[in-house]
């Protein structure tokens, strides 16, 4: 199995007697260093063609007020390492109808290896819009997407979700746990 799909492995769903509540770094650092490899093998997409504001080109440095305010970069990380850049082959371009992708974002497709189904991403670069803010608006946002829409376990995602946040967990100077319940 690659390590990509090892790397996938840290997103499944864990049981809680599994998570070594009482030394949680390693267990965080196996995850984060699982979730950068993840990150690093989806292809870096095509430079966007500039996207012109209403009131103009955005200025540079300015911050967002509003979503239509978030913009395309043209911005693009370094191309990783050769051992992840042969990961990247792992992911296969998904065609978008244009309509229901107006923003032109490439999505990606990996087969899953253990028959469960398959793994989709995308890697998007956009300003306008500060990482300490976007981030409070996930972590904002999480918690609505989890709301039970029916039957336990639905919309899950290759067995991933949860109804209900049965655990938080802080680790100082590293982050956050978080323990979910999807069978209640």
């Amino acid at each position: 199995m690659s390590s990509l799909h090892e790397a996938l492995k840290a997103l499944e769903a864990t049981d809680f007697s599994e998570v070594p509540v009482n030394n949680l770094k390693p267990f965080l650092n196996s995850a984060f260093t699982s979730g950068q490899l993840i990150v690093d093998s989806i292809p870096i997409p095509p430079v966007a063609p500039p996207t012109t504001l209403p009131d103009g080109p955005r200025l540079a440095n300015t911050r967002a007020t509003c979503a239509a305010e978030v913009t395309p970069s043209s911005a693009r990380p370094p191309p990783p390492p050769p051992n992840v850049e042969v990961l990247q082959k792992e992911w296969k371009p998904v065609k978008v109808n244009s309509k229901d992708n107006p923003l032109g974002m490439s999505v990606y497709k990996c087969n899953g290896k253990d028959g469960r189904g398959a793994w989709f991403a995308r890697r998007s670069v956009h300003e306008g819009l500060g990482f300490e803010k976007w981030k409070k608006g996930l972590e904002r946002e999480f918690p609505e997407t989890m709301k039970v829409q029916g039957g336990p376990g639905e919309g899950n995602i290759r067995g991933i979700g949860g109804e209900k946040r049965v655990e938080l967990r802080e680790v100082k100077g590293l982050g956050k746990l978080e323990g979910w319940c999807s069978n209640i």
